[in-house]
C-alpha cells in the first residue's frame, strides 16, 4: 500500500532545512514528486535531488546531516515511500548514508550512485 505525503505536508518537511537550501530547490524537488507519473515519483524526485546536489555537493551533504537529526522530517519522508515502516526507515537511512559518503568524496558523483539509491528507496533489497 502506497502512502502519499500531501504537497502541503512536504513543504512543511522541507522547511526543516530552511536557511540551508534555496527555496527554488525545494520547489523543484516538490514539483518532481507531484508531477511524476504514477510509480515514478521516487525516481523523478531522486533525479531532481541529484541535479541539485551536483551544483553544491558540500551544501547538499550538510543538508543531509541536518535531516538525519530531525525525526519528524524523517518520519514524513518514510511515509512517502511504498514500504512498510521498518523497511522505509532502513531504506531512507541507507540512502542518506550512501549520498553523504559520495558527497563527501574528493570528486562526488552522486549520479553514478543512482541505481543503488533507487534499489534502497524502492525496497528492492
Amino acid at each position: 500500500m502506497k502512502r502519499e505525503v500531501p504537497v502541503r505536508e512536504s513543504r512543511e518537511l522541507a522547511a526543516v532545512l530552511d536557511g540551508r537550501l534555496d527555496e527554488r530547490y525545494v520547489d523543484r524537488v516538490l514539483q518532481a514528486a507531484t508531477e511524476a507519473p504514477a510509480g515514478d515519483e521516487v525516481r523523478d524526485t531522486v533525479v531532481r535531488i541529484v541535479e541539485i546536489a551536483e551544483t553544491d555537493p558540500s551544501g547538499a551533504r550538510e543538508a543531509l546531516w541536518a535531516l538525519r537529526g530531525d525525526a519528524i522530517a524523517l518520519e514524513g519522508l518514510e511515509h512517502s515511500l511504498s514500504l512498510d515502516p521498518s523497511r522505509a526507515t532502513l531504506a531512507l537511512g541507507g540512502a542518506i548514508q550512501v549520498a553523504s559518503i559520495e558527497l563527501g568524496s574528493d570528486q562526488p558523483d552522486l549520479r553514478s550512485r543512482m541505481p543503488e539509491l533507487m534499489r534502497l528507496l524502492e525496497g528492492d533489497w
